[in-house]
């Protein structure tokens, strides 16, 4: 299984120039914990960076200022973890824990911004995995007592 068949899609995203304030409504209305921001114009949106919710909360507190007078650039967090569509599971796994962060920017070949994976993604998937692999003992079982 490859990340690109698991990610969400469209990914949650806004502009560089987007007031912080607007950031943390689209996040709040959306129910997402990260946004992609981007650069770019229409089909060919490029990631830029990521805001998380504890981004916002962290800017808040550092830089004392009102949430609408700060862009998503002042805070996104630069040259994020962007992970191909074609990369498998257990990779993507692998990325985001030698970088430390539960989500990613999922982008296509040619570097076009497609979703975003999370960390709980590929909990679930796992999960569902998981449960395969013990149907496979519970039919053994049920075909050893037949």
């Amino acid at each position: 299984m490859v990340v690109g068949s698991l990610c969400s899609r469209p990914a949650v995203s806004v502009p560089t120039g987007a007031p912080i304030a607007d950031v943390a409504r689209l996040m709040r209305d959306r129910h997402v914990g990260a946004v992609v921001v981007t650069d770019g114009r229409g089909d060919r949106l490029r990631t830029a960076g990521i805001i998380t919710d504890r981004d916002i909360v962290s800017a808040q507190l550092a830089r004392t200022a009102d949430l609408s007078r700060l862009a998503a650039a002042d805070i996104m967090t630069r040259n994020p973890l962007v992970i191909d569509e074609e990369e498998p599971v257990d990779g993507a796994i692998a990325h985001l824990r030698a970088r430390g962060v539960r989500r990613a920017p999922v982008v296509s070949r040619d570097g076009t911004l497609i979703g975003l994976v999370s960390a709980d993604d590929l909990f679930a998937h796992v999960a569902r995995e998981l449960v395969a692999m013990g149907e496979i003992i519970a039919r053994q079982r049920r075909a050893e007592r037949d």
